[in-house]
C-alpha cells in the first residue's frame, strides 16, 4: 500500500505537469512526522520534475518545525513552502497574470486561531488564491477554525483547503470559491469512496473546479439486515444479493450485519465467506450487530429472569451507538443461552 501510494502521487504530478501552471498542496502531504529518507527523496524528485510552481501549506499531521520532514535538506527551487503560523504570501506571475498565493503552516499538531485577520482584503489588481490547512466546520476546532465570513469580502478567487478527508461540496464565501481537495486514495473506512484531486481554472473574478478521479482501491460500507437467517449459508445468500453489481472491482467492503436472529445463531465470518460467491478483488470484513431476539417477543412480558434480562437490555439494544448495541447483543445472547444451559460459542 505504501509503495502504491507513492507511485500514485508521482502519477498525479506527472499528469498535472501536462496541463497545470501550478500545484497547490494544502497540508498533510505526509501522514506523520517521521518519513523514511527514500520517501522524502522520491517526493522531492517528483515535485522538482513537475517544474512549475508548487505551493505547500503544512498541516497538523506534517507541521513545519525544526525537526520536521520539511527541514530535511533543500527542496527543489520550484517548491514554495509556508513556514509560519501567521498569514504569509508568495507573489508570482503565471501566463502573464500577477498571482498571489496566501497561506500559513501548522507549526505544531494544533492551531487554535485562524491567521486570517478580520476584514482581510486581497490585492485588487492580482489573482488571489488561499492555500491552507483549516477547519471550516467548527468555530471551536483545534485545527485552525476558519469561518467563511473571514474571506467573504476578501476578493480572493479561490481557497484551496486541506484537513477534512471526506470532502464536502465546494461552497462560495462571497465571490470566493472554497473547496477541500479530499484524498487521492483512501487508506481505510474513514476515507470511503473514490479518491480524487481537483483541477481548477482560475482567472480574475472566477474559479472553476473539475474533479479528477484517482486511486486504485476503494473502501465502502454496507448495512446487511439478516433478520430471520438461521445459518451462515443463508446469510451468505443475503450478502451476495446485497452487493451491488456495479461495485468497484477493487473494494474493501465493511459489512454491518444487523437485524434479529435467534439466540442460538451467531454469525461466523469465515463460514459466511466460504459459502458466498464473492468476486475476486472484493475484500470483506464483518461487524456483527445482530440482536438475538428473533421469536423472543414473549420475553417482553415474561416475569422470569429471562424476561428481566431482556427488558434491562432493551434500551441498549436500540441505542444509536454501535458499540453499545454490540455489547448489549452479546450480553443478551450469552445470558439466554446460559439460562437454557447451552454453551456460548
Amino acid at each position: 500500500m505504501r509503495q502504491a501510494l507513492r507511485e500514485l502521487f508521482g502519477s498525479i504530478m506527472r499528469d498535472a505537469s501536462l496541463s497545470c501552471d501550478a500545484a497547490l498542496i494544502s497540508g498533510d502531504l505526509f501522514d506523520q512526522g517521521f518519513v523514511s529518507p527514500d520517501t522524502v527523496a522520491y517526493v522531492k524528485k517528483v515535485l522538482g520534475d513537475f517544474g512549475s510552481p508548487v505551493f505547500i501549506a503544512p498541516g497538523n499531521h506534517d507541521p513545519y518545525n525544526t525537526a520536521s520532514v520539511w527541514n530535511s535538506g533543500a527542496w527543489p527551487d520550484n517548491v514554495h513552502l509556508f513556514t509560519s503560523s501567521s498569514l504569509g504570501r508568495f507573489d508570482t506571475e503565471i501566463e502573464g497574470q500577477p498571482v498571489t498565493v496566501w497561506g500559513w503552516a501548522f507549526t505544531s499538531p494544533k492551531l487554535d486561531d485562524c491567521p486570517i485577520p478580520a476584514g482581510f482584503t486581497a490585492e485588487p489588481d492580482r489573482i488571489n488564491i488561499i492555500c491552507a490547512h483549516a477547519d471550516t466546520s467548527s468555530v471551536i476546532s483545534r485545527y485552525c477554525p476558519m469561518p467563511l465570513s473571514l474571506i467573504e469580502g476578501s476578493g480572493c478567487e479561490y481557497t484551496a483547503l486541506g484537513h477534512i478527508h471526506k470532502a464536502p461540496e465546494p461552497v462560495y464565501a462571497g465571490k470566493t470559491v472554497v473547496s477541500y481537495s479530499g484524498f487521492p486514495q483512501g487508506r481505510g473506512w474513514d476515507e470511503p469512496g473514490q479518491g480524487r484531486v481537483l483541477y481548477v481554472e482560475v482567472e480574475k473574478g472566477r474559479a472553476k473546479i473539475r474533479i479528477h478521479p484517482t486511486g486504485f482501491r476503494r473502501y465502502s460500507e454496507l448495512d446487511l439486515d439478516i433478520t430471520g437467517s438461521g445459518s451462515d449459508s443463508e446469510t451468505a445468500e443475503m450478502l451476495c444479493a446485497a452487493i451491488p453489481d456495479d461495485i468497484y472491482p477493487q473494494t474493501s467492503l465493511k459489512v454491518y450485519l444487523c437485524g434479529a436472529v435467534t439466540p442460538s445463531y451467531k454469525p461466523e465470518p469465515g463460514k459466511i465467506l466460504d459459502s458466498a460467491a464473492v468476486r475476486d478483488g472484493i475484500d470483506i470484513v464483518f461487524v456483527d450487530e445482530t440482536s438475538p431476539v428473533l421469536g423472543a417477543e414473549y420475553l417482553e412480558s415474561d416475569m422470569s429472569v429471562r424476561g428481566e434480562l431482556y427488558r434491562a437490555l432493551l434500551p441498549r439494544l436500540s441505542s444509536e451507538d454501535r458499540d453499545e448495541r454490540k455489547l448489549a447483543s452479546d450480553a443478551l445472547r450469552i445470558g439466554l443461552l446460559a439460562l437454557d444451559n447451552k454453551p456460548f460459542v
